[in-house]
């Protein structure tokens, strides 16, 4: 027997639930990996959106949108929060600037340290993305910041296999 919700009560629809628990899952692992509880789950957001956009903004326009089309939907529109196709990858070359970035996010929090925060992004998305997007995301970073980010993981990141002329990636368009 179905019961009609109260008058000016509208029933609550349930199409998001799973999209707000995929996103409560990454939540909680950056939470987990910075040693945060459950009260400080605000910090847990912010250091998500400030590893994500530190990371977005090193990577030129197309592989930006490639890491983008590889996130839940919920963190999607977290990482694309202020970005647009003029953003300049070439300011952050190095690592200092990148954790710079990091910093620049997390002014008002100054408990949370932004090597922290990038290494638990990084774990984040090397756990979730595949890892064919994460060899081309490390493949467009300059040196230093690749060099980080294999710091930061703790191990190499294996080429993929070179289809005929080397140019195709697994995506299957050229670059």
């Amino acid at each position: 027997m179905n019961v009609a919700p109260p008058v000016g009560v509208m029933p609550r629809p349930h199409v998001f639930d799973s999209h707000f628990d995929v996103a409560n899952r990454w939540l909680n692992e950056v939470a987990l990996s910075l040693d945060l509880t459950p009260a400080e789950h605000p910090r847990a957001m912010r250091a998500l959106r400030a590893g994500m956009h530190a990371i977005r903004d090193r990577l030129p326009a197309a592989e930006a949108v490639d890491l983008g089309a590889q996130l839940p939907t919920l963190i999607r529109g977290l990482y694309y929060e202020g970005w647009t196709f003029a953003t300049d990858p070439t300011r952050i070359r190095d690592r200092e600037a990148l954790l710079a970035r990091v910093q620049e996010e997390l002014a008002s929090d100054p408990r949370l340290a932004p090597i922290d925060v990038l290494r638990a992004v990084i774990h984040l998305l090397v756990e979730h993305v595949s890892p064919g997007e994460i060899r081309d995301v490390v493949a467009t970073l300059p040196k230093p910041i690749a060099a980080l980010w294999l710091e930061l993981t703790g191990h190499a990141i294996e080429p993929l296999p070179v289809d005929g002329d080397g140019l195709t990636r697994h995506t299957g368009y050229t670059r």
